[in-house]
């Protein structure tokens, strides 16, 4: 037993024995969620396809066959497939995903990282550009597509 873990154990039995502390544990199943960041040449490419009608409308099409099974129909994580995996899509409307430069964003489509799959061979680099462009919209909008 690891030492955070005897911390826990110990302090759960004085609760017990006390019987007047309630404690509450965070606990993660695989350890506590990691960063994912895309190196930083990656993350300064630039988007060369304008956000355009044409251009979200050819990634908002992508996105319902590519992604929408996990991330969701306005891409909130919460796609039919998103309750069988770990960890849990995340949502894409969020500031914190919103706040990211296209060209990570287009590093993470095209790399992946367990469970979402790589879209380097799945995705044309012109419909992951457009993927992004689509996404997009979903932040302004808190977004029924």
């Amino acid at each position: 037993m690891t030492l955070p873990m005897r911390r826990k154990f110990a302090i759960a039995i004085l609760a017990a024995i006390s019987g007047s502390a309630v404690i509450t544990v965070k606990t993660y199943a695989d350890g506590p969620p990691e960063k994912w960041e895309a190196p930083s040449r990656a993350a300064r490419r630039k988007n060369p396809i304008a956000a355009d009608a044409k251009s979200v409308a050819a990634g908002k099409v992508v996105y319902n066959a590519q992604c929408l099974s996990c991330h969701g129909p306005s891409g909130k994580g919460d796609g039919p497939q998103a309750h069988d995996l770990n960890p849990k899509p995340r949502d894409l409307s969020d500031p914190a995903i919103q706040g990211q430069t296209d060209g990570s964003m287009f590093w993470k489509i095209t790399e992946g990282k367990k469970p979402m799959p790589t879209f380097a061979n799945l995705i044309s680099e012109d419909d992951r550009w457009n993927v992004i462009n689509f996404v997009r919209t979903l932040a302004a909008k808190g977004a029924k597509q």
